[in-house]
């Protein structure tokens, strides 16, 4: 018989927890809670801030709640008739989760998840979705529609904008070809 000295189990469990430093969930500090990052290039990474979420992330949330909400539910949780997306996102990994969604999957008989294979929209989507369905489940990311960090929605538009410039240059000269052209 093990002997715990007057302390009860949940005491000595809360003593060990906070004792080795260990989070709890409800119980870490904002700052950790309200900034969540998985980096890298590599599929997945994802950032939230303050229930904000880089741009990918924010594409990988409308492509979901335009092709997979339907059957895996609102975000991401499952249905009575297709599973979690968050919880295959965490199990799974960028492979598996992709080859799914390229080529289906039988769940159960009878229950057949298609393959979206000739989706190009889906195809192009699909780090977005995984970034999504990860920033759910480890992330910190709420229910519902998120709003992008401000400042990576910048960074994200000044490339855009440095490539539209020289067409629009062309353009410009092109009419002024034209104009000399008929005058």
């Amino acid at each position: 018989m093990t002997v715990f000295n007057g302390m009860s189990g949940r005491t000595l469990i809360l003593t060990a927890v906070f004792g080795l430093g260990l989070p709890l969930a409800g119980f870490t500090s904002p700052t950790v809670a309200d900034e969540h990052r998985v980096t890298g290039e590599a599929p997945g990474a994802f950032v939230v801030e303050d229930g904000r979420v880089d741009p990918n992330t924010y594409e990988g949330y409308i492509a979901y709640t335009r092709v997979c909400m339907a059957c895996h539910g609102p975000d991401g949780l499952g249905s009575s008739f297709a599973p979690s997306l968050i919880r295959a996102a965490e199990r799974r990994g960028w492979a598996d989760f992709a080859g799914t969604i390229a080529a289906g999957r039988e769940v159960q008989p009878g229950q057949v998840m298609p393959s979206f294979a000739d989706d190009p929209f889906v195809l192009a989507n699909m780090e977005n979705i995984f970034s999504y369905m990860r920033a759910r489940g480890e992330g910190g990311l709420g229910r519902g529609r998120p709003k992008i960090i401000e400042s990576m929605q910048e960074e994200a538009e000044a490339p855009q904008e440095e490539a539209e410039a020289p067409q629009e240059e062309a353009e410009t000269d092109e009419a002024v070809h034209d104009e000399k052209a008929d005058g």
